[in-house]
């Protein structure tokens, strides 16, 4: 049986599908009076909300055929599509009565306006059947103005209008294979990227284990709960593990021990003693292995102006110490560390893996990559007239092993090395004055964010890798404000295809790409650095190329310690005065959500520490604003001073006519604060206004500026929202083995004026029953779109709504002779992310989608009932 759509509607204001032999009901006909729903409501969308114009919705319909003409699209939207290279059906499911059939629909078009430095996003989901790639072009009357295809760079990749003139420009997204896709493509008028997430999250941790912050006045009471032990991570943070019992129950029982750990967090947080409960976050490597011929082609420190540093620098300083928090140092079988390092090691490190010396097991990413000795290599590598040297040849390397086989380690194992590093777990002196962690992937955790604050507080300056998803969700612990975060270029100092991008970038530096030849030198961009092999079973000391932000980190922390050299009293507060006025940079137009404040300059950066002048700035967090009458009307923010000079006179100096404007408090004070509030009634009707809050302030009497970009948006596209046809399902509390949550009863709603009515029917007691009939009990409400025709709604890329609020889902109670009226939720087709602000939100192991109910499931007559082909 094919099967495309699943049908059913008895909603006030969509099509009421009724049966044939009910006759023409004459006027004296009395109409039977509905009994009350049981539950019913109204799901809003999202703004700038839009859907494809020929999903399996519209192609599973008989005689449909994909749309041969042009979607308009707004000057803000979030899309969600379908593709399909041809025709077939989806593998069938256990318990499965039908076969789910999709249609061909190889490209889609749009027209859509673009403004000087816009980009538009594009992601692939694939679906059950393949993932193939998909190509996106931006064109000017058949004229391609930029493309990119996913695949090899990545299953998000990025168009740009770079400097073309502004206008509407026609943008197509085919398909590069046979099998269906899911995709979203996404763009704002701000010219920065959005930063959203289409699929759940879905951090792997550890099993069994949780970090626990213990609120304020409270001490560890682990032992109330008998079996529950902890160990201390410094402050009020600890790491503790479930009782014996439960640990065993859930031991290699894969996402059931997972369930069986959230479910512990999830009563660990009703507990008043502790301030925050999250899961042991795994973190990883952030490098790719590239099989290139091995010899050193150092063309990344040329990019970074090293030699000049390196002319200018005062050799014979104290060396400075820098941590390389990762796999730990390749360490041949004499005990001997790679002969490039070998002087340049501090006797001092730790492996808070294995313990014992900080030994890279070489196995990072893949077979034979020591990951941590080649960044090392990059920071420190000696000049010895063997193999590379580093951009900090004279500086001491601390190895600090946080990560063990397969480049993977776990958040405590991180935040404790960051502790030992800053000297806060033995309340001494820090172990190191820079810090590079060429990792990531971790929420946001207030653990890791307070031993970030403490070492900050010492003076010790922290870089990271921001991260190689090409995507602008934040990666941790890169995106701290405490830390730098370090996006990657290639040869020709374009950001490389792999690397993340977004707001809390904040510097770029070589991190490679071995899909380019940036300098034209007929070779792939790649970081040749440190590196070895394994040989009967013996490490050997070697080298090799890698391309990654991982590769660029060190290059930052390799020309932190050349400063740190110069100035030891250098902190972050003046690192940033610096980076935010261009003294640290190469120059460039202001900020970029892909390179930051610029690619990393060691000959300014080190010439600049040599001078010592410090600079004093205030800075704006956040750094862009943006508005609307829907989401964000209000927007505090924070001002701070960078630098020692002396700050006053703070004023407003300008401001767009439509925001009203409250400055408050004084940098000097540190609790300077801007309110920004929309007036959306001097704004036109979905028209992006952009305009700039100027605060003039003086430094030692010297006036300067800060300006602020805001953008204010009037949304009033709210019955032109459309996020597809939207099933409703009342399902099951617990997900089948095969990781689905199963409907007992749904309804299908359609958009009306850009929202979407529902009404479930109370369960009758007669057989055959039908698929919007409820009977009592306990389920999870939710709605989403089934945009690819596979019989599951809410997979990635596809809009979603739980209620109360997506991510929070709670437990709906329908009782017999209750009414539930008048619901309210809200679909999208981003998801929420894990943060430090949303705290509650929990990671969704295995989760794969809600599962329709069938028509073999529905009654045979024609009752309210129907599979529309």
């Amino acid at each position: 049986m094919r099967l495309s759509i699943l049908a059913f509607v008895v909603v006030p204001g969509m099509a009421l599908l009724t049966g044939c032999g009910g006759g023409s009901g004459g006027s004296d006909a009395v109409a039977p009076i509905a009994p009350p729903s049981p539950l019913s409501g109204v799901i809003s969308i999202e703004a700038n909300s839009r859907v494809d114009q020929d999903t399996m919705d519209q192609l599973g319909l008989d005689g449909a055929r994909p749309a041969t003409v042009s979607l308009g699209l707004p000057d803000n939207f979030v899309l969600a599509g379908y593709l399909a290279g041809s025709g077939g059906s989806y593998p069938t499911l256990t318990d499965q009565g039908v076969i789910f059939s999709y249609e061909s629909d190889a490209e889609d078009l749009y027209n859509v306006p673009m403004a000087k430095g816009q980009a538009i996003v594009l992601e692939a989901f694939g679906s059950r059947a393949g993932n193939p790639a998909l190509r996106i072009e931006l064109t000017d009357n058949g004229r391609i103005v930029d493309s990119a295809e996913t695949g090899s760079a990545g299953s998000r990749v990025v168009v740009e209008l770079g400097d073309e003139a502004e206008g509407e420009y026609s943008l197509t997204v085919r398909t590069l294979g046979s099998g269906p896709a899911r995709y979203v493509i996404s763009k704002n008028s701000v010219g920065t990227a959005t930063q959203l997430n289409f699929d759940w999250p879905d951090y792997d941790f550890v099993q069994g284990e949780a970090l626990v912050s213990m609120a304020e006045g409270k001490t560890s009471s682990f032992a109330v709960n008998a079996g529950v032990s902890g160990r201390h991570l410094g402050g009020a943070d600890w790491l503790v593990s479930m009782p014996v019992v439960a640990t065993s129950s859930a031991a290699n029982s894969g996402i059931a021990g997972q369930q069986i750990t959230l479910e512990w967090i999830r009563e660990l947080r009703k507990r008043p003693e502790y301030k925050s409960v999250v899961p042991n976050y795994f973190f990883r490597t952030q490098a790719t292995p590239i099989d290139e011929p091995d010899y050193s082609l150092n063309w990344h420190y040329d990019l970074v102006n090293a030699p000049i540093a390196w002319q200018i620098g005062n050799a014979g300083l104290t060396p400075v110490h820098v941590a390389v928090l990762d796999s730990g140092l390749l360490q041949d079988s004499e005990g001997h560390w790679h002969p490039d390092l070998q002087q340049n090691v501090a006797p001092e490190g730790r492996d808070f893996i294995d313990g014992g010396e900080p030994v890279d097991p070489g196995s990072s990413v893949g077979g034979d990559v020591y990951h941590g000795t080649h960044v090392a290599g990059t920071i420190g590598a000696a000049l010895n007239n063997e193999g590379i040297g580093g951009i900090a040849f004279e500086s001491k390397i601390v190895p600090v092993r946080v990560l063990g086989e397969g480049g993977v380690g776990t958040s405590d194992q991180l935040i404790a090395g960051i502790r030992w590093v800053t000297g806060e777990t033995s309340g001494g002196s820090p172990k190191a004055q820079v810090v590079n962690m060429s990792l990531g992937g971790l929420p946001q955790i207030e653990a890791l964010e307070s031993a970030l604050r403490y070492g900050v507080g010492k003076r010790l300056l922290f870089v990271a890798a921001a991260g190689n998803s090409a995507t602008s969700v934040p990666s941790y612990p890169a995106a701290s404000r405490h830390v730098l975060s370090v996006s990657a270029v290639d040869a020709g100092g374009r950001p490389a295809s792999y690397s993340n991008f977004g707001s809390w970038i904040d510097i770029a530096a070589p991190g490679g790409d071995a899909s380019r030849d940036g300098n034209l030198d007929g070779l792939a961009d790649v970081v040749w650095s440190t590196s070895g092999e394994r040989r009967g079973g013996v490490s050997v000391p070697g080298y090799r190329g890698l391309q990654g932000t991982s590769m660029a980190s060190p290059h930052v922390a390799g020309v932190l310690a050349l400063m740190k050299m110069e100035m030891p009293l250098l902190d972050m507060t003046t690192i940033r005065g610096w980076l935010e006025s261009g003294l640290l940079t190469q120059p460039q137009d202001g900020r970029t959500d892909r390179l930051g404040w610029g690619i990393i300059d060691a000959g300014k950066a080190v010439a600049k520490a040599i001078d010592g002048e410090p600079v004093t700035v205030l800075s704006a967090s956040p750094a862009v604003v943006s508005l609307s009458n829907e989401g964000i009307s209000t927007q505090l923010v924070e001002i701070q001073k960078f630098g020692d000079a002396s700050v006053s006179a703070e004023k407003v100096a300008s401001q767009p006519e439509w925001l009203g404007v409250e400055l408050s408090g004084s940098a000097e004070s540190g609790d300077l604060e801007l309110m920004l509030t929309l007036k959306p009634d001097l704004l036109d009707p979905d028209e992006p206004a952009r305009g700039v809050v100027d605060i003039a302030y003086e430094v030692d009497l010297s006036p300067n500026t800060l300006s602020i970009p805001v953008i204010g948006q009037l949304l009033s596209d709210e019955r032109a929202r459309d996020a597809g046809r939207h099933f409703v399902l009342l399902v099951s509390k617990e997900p089948t083995d095969g990781g689905f949550y199963l409907a007992q009863s749904q309804v299908v709603a359609d958009v009306e004026n850009g929202q979407y009515r529902f009404r479930f029917e109370p369960d009758d007691g007669e057989e055959p029953r039908r698929l919007s009939e409820v009977t009592p009990g306990e389920y999870f409400l939710v709605a989403g779109t089934d945009l690819d025709g596979d019989g599951l709604i809410c997979q990635a890329g596809e809009a979603c709504a739980e209620y109360p609020v997506s991510g929070l889902r709670e437990v709906i109670t329908i009782e017999d002779g209750q009414s539930l009226s008048d619901i309210r939720m809200t679909t999208s087709f981003s998801r929420p992310t894990i943060s430090t602000s949303n705290p509650d939100i929990l990671p969704r192991p295995g989760f794969k989608g809600y599962r329709l109910l069938e028509p073999d499931q529905a009654p045979s007559t024609n009752d309210g009932a129907k599979a529309v082909q």
